[in-house]
């Protein structure tokens, strides 16, 4: 087990109201404002932890450019996947890539 799949297990152990803050909290080292794919609309509607969370279905539908591996959060849990925003979560990713293997 990886350190992500170990902070989602301990996270889904917690209250929704603890979840909520360590997701938020996450947000705040978040860098995907600073990304070219990130846009107005995004900015708006306050999405961000794409790696986390999942993609973006309100905003980016472009890949225009991808920071995710500069990405404070990525590095802590040594995230190898990108554009997140436009291709889904890590655990989407992880699913996709063993379903095409």
């Amino acid at each position: 087990m990886d350190a992500f799949d170990t902070f989602t297990r301990d996270l889904k152990k917690l209250p929704a109201e603890e979840q909520d803050k360590i997701i938020e909290e996450k947000k705040k080292s978040c860098i995907c404002a600073t990304c070219p794919s990130y846009n107005k609309c995004a900015i708006v509607e306050r999405e961000k932890l794409f790696c986390m969370i999942g993609q973006s279905f309100l905003c980016i539908s472009y890949e225009e450019g991808c920071k995710c591996e500069d990405c404070p959060v990525a590095k802590e849990y040594g995230l190898k996947y990108n554009y997140f925003c436009t291709r889904g979560d890590v655990k989407f990713q992880r699913y996709m890539i063993d379903a095409l293997n």
